[in-house]
């Protein structure tokens, strides 16, 4: 890698996404291998996107205002996020909320799959597809435990008001953005008050629904679901651990800070290779051909 090159502008990144963090406990250098030898989406990634898509219908309420510019789509998810968290406490149950923070001075983004009141607390939960029978062994579990903590670990400095409006707009630049005049006409349309039609309103809003949640729940859920079917499979109790998550992060951020090179899988989790596309080819890390 060029010395003056960010693993960011390698990846064609401008931000980390908490499923690639996730990705590092799996294989870092797979994960780095799919941004620089990208191919088409597999049919298991589709069909996991298909029953992601399906699940989050059963109660998504959309912006019905056609996006046309990035400013437009910076704020639909602000939008949507809102009619999220509304459904969430009306509902018990809401999905695909779009989470936004900071690591180590790196902008993350991530989508969490699920949030459900449970007991009176926010509880958060990944939904993972699989094959029924499959052994969830440590090492194939690995990277959704890291994804649903890092989803937590977001929540909370959001709560806490680590993470507000100021600091998404550093890194977004989103008090320089306008929205397009046709978007505006159709906020203008269904309602929307004037004081919300400004990325700067919509995300303050945003960010203090947040805030006003009620407690999280230190009880994460990793669910498990049939990739053909979309049947439950079974569902996996996750303590909330900051100080494992800690940890973790530093680990990972060494990597996108450039202090490492991305790391292959050790020696005793080489079973992966074998179901890698890069195995042999871009990758010969524990390649004996």
């Amino acid at each position: 890698m060029d010395s003056k090159q960010t693993v960011l502008q390698k990846l064609n990144k401008k931000s980390i996404s908490a499923k690639d963090i996730a990705n590092q406990f799996w294989c870092e250098k797979q994960m780095e291998l799919y941004y620089t030898h990208p191919a088409k989406m597999t049919y298991a990634m589709e069909q996991g996107s298909a029953i992601h898509g399906k699940m989050q219908e059963e109660v998504y309420v959309p912006l019905t205002v056609e996006p046309t510019s990035w400013p437009d789509r910076l704020y639909k998810s602000a939008y949507e996020n809102l009619a999220t968290l509304s459904t969430l406490l009306k509902d018990k149950l809401a999905r695909e909320f779009k989470i936004y923070g900071s690591l180590h001075g790196y902008s993350v983004v991530g989508q969490i799959d699920e949030l459900r009141m449970v007991n009176g607390k926010v509880t958060i939960v990944e939904n993972k597809t699989t094959d029924p029978g499959r052994k969830l062994e440590s090492e194939y579990i690995r990277p959704h435990v890291v994804q649903v903590m890092l989803y937590r670990w977001l929540m909370d400095d959001i709560k806490n008001k680590q993470y507000q409006y100021q600091n998404f707009s550093i890194s977004y630049h989103s008090d320089t953005l306008k929205l397009s005049e046709k978007f505006i006409e159709g906020l203008n349309s269904i309602g929307v008050k004037e004081d919300l039609m400004t990325l700067n309103g919509i995300y303050n809003k945003m960010f203090n629904a947040v805030v006003a949640l009620p407690e999280l729940n230190n009880n994460l859920l990793v669910h498990y679901l049939d990739r053909r079917t979309r049947q439950s499979i079974t569902e996996m109790n996750v303590p909330y651990d900051p100080k494992a998550m800690n940890k973790d992060i530093i680990y990972a951020m060494k990597y996108w800070s450039g202090e490492r090179e991305a790391s292959p899988v050790p020696e005793s989790e080489k079973w992966k290779c074998k179901i890698c596309r890069f195995y042999g080819k871009e990758c010969t890390a524990w390649w004996t051909g």
